[in-house]
């Protein structure tokens, strides 16, 4: 008679069914399949909960880790993260740290590994995204200090709730990237804009320049130079106005960053009306300034690396000044100057002021406004040539 060769199963089946017999004492039955009374304990538990399943091998999995997060604080991480859903684990743990300073926070990989477990993390297939050739970095990315420069943009529109369009205009410090404004128009309008700008330079300054692209209203490309009267108004409170390159929004990369953060902050979905999206980007501004911690400032909010500019706004500021050679005319609401008994037509983005004329011969006279040239008047037509290029970043005279 051939040996009977049981596998391991079968063995723990059968000292399962003489336990549970109790034809003998557990002691001399675990004796018997030399194990420990421990390890029989064990498989009487496992098969009363589990079945005969429950006698299969197990991978050694401990059943507690001894350098676990705490649930409190995953419970603090997973609160958070459902306050401001497109926070990385970074920025939550930098919060945390501000909030909690006493608690040990863990990495930002064992952070994300944590709310991928609670479901707060959702997952896209990643997407293909075109190179940024060498070169290509805008003024914003040399900007260090407060004030130094400013950028302006209207994100893309989108409809409200009621089907209206909504233009949001954002003003950003370039250095701190403190949110200066982001208020809701239902148009771009330069008379908008200019009182957005207004109330930022009433509260915070006038910086030194201010960064924007060449379309309407920030810019006229068929202008002279492509001022608009906009860029216009900024030159003559001393502010220097800069164009990106046309048909290169990576030169403002900075200020298209935020876009981002604010359509998924706010407008998903958008509110019922430009009325009521207006709060939606109060509270925006708020958090991104103030709580939002910034990885390109060592995760400090941008309030903390924020501060005024010295220099006041003046709602009359002083006359733009030329050389003591130059003959100096005013504009005309119908952008007409006065030469020589006659009205020479320039633009009317220069309507109200004062333009610099170099004679350089007796047949050409060079016209600035401020340090830009602007173009010239040939003389004995008496017609203005205006340059055909316009200004790009950075806005430098000629």
């Amino acid at each position: 008679m051939p040996w009977r060769t049981a596998d391991l199963m079968s063995i723990r089946l059968e000292f399962v069914a003489e336990a549970l017999g109790r034809r003998r004492s557990f002691t001399a039955l675990c004796a018997q399949y030399v194990i420990s009374e421990k390890t029989g304990y064990k498989w009487l538990a496992r098969f009363r909960r589990d079945g005969p399943a429950g006698l299969a091998d197990r991978a050694p999995v401990p059943h507690a880790c001894p350098h676990a997060t705490p649930q409190a604080q995953r419970e603090l991480l997973c609160a958070l993260r459902r306050v401001h859903p497109t926070w990385g684990a970074r920025k939550l743990r930098a919060r945390l740290q501000t909030q909690h300073p006493t608690l040990a926070w863990p990495a930002p990989s064992t952070i994300t590994t944590l709310l991928d477990h609670a479901g707060l993390i959702q997952h896209r297939p990643p997407r293909r995204r075109p190179g940024v050739p060498a070169g290509a970095r805008g003024p914003a990315d040399a900007a260090t200090e407060p004030n130094a420069l400013w950028t302006m943009d209207y994100k893309g529109q989108f409809r409200t709730g009621d089907g209206r369009w909504c233009y949001p205009l954002t003003v950003v410090d370039a250095a701190t990237r403190f949110l200066l404004a982001c208020v809701a128009h239902p148009a771009p309008d330069t008379g908008a804009v200019q009182t957005v700008l207004t109330h930022c330079f009433q509260a915070y300054g006038l910086p030194q320049a201010m960064l924007s692209d060449n379309g309407p209203p920030f810019g006229a490309p068929r202008a002279p130079r492509g001022f608009s009267r906009l860029s216009c108004w900024l030159r003559t409170l001393g502010i220097t106005p800069r164009f990106t390159v046309p048909g290169h929004p990576e030169h403002n990369g900075r200020h298209e960053r935020l876009h981002r953060t604010l359509k998924a902050d706010v407008l998903r979905p958008p509110a019922p009306s430009l009325r009521a999206q207006q709060p939606r980007f109060d509270a925006f501004r708020a958090s991104y300034n103030t709580c939002r911690p910034h990885e390109a400032l060592a995760l400090c909010p941008p309030a903390e690396r924020f501060h005024p500019s010295p220099r006041p706004y003046l709602a009359r500021p002083a006359s733009l000044a030329y050389p003591l050679h130059f003959h100096e005319r005013r504009v005309t609401t119908a952008g007409l100057i006065w030469i020589h008994q006659e009205d020479v037509y320039v633009s009317q983005t220069f309507a109200g002021v004062t333009l610099g004329l170099d004679p350089v011969s007796s047949d050409h006279w060079d016209v600035y406004f401020a340090e830009y040239l602007l173009g010239s008047l040939e003389f004995p037509i008496l017609r203005f040539q205006p340059l055909t290029h316009s200004l790009t970043s950075p806005m430098s005279p000629v």
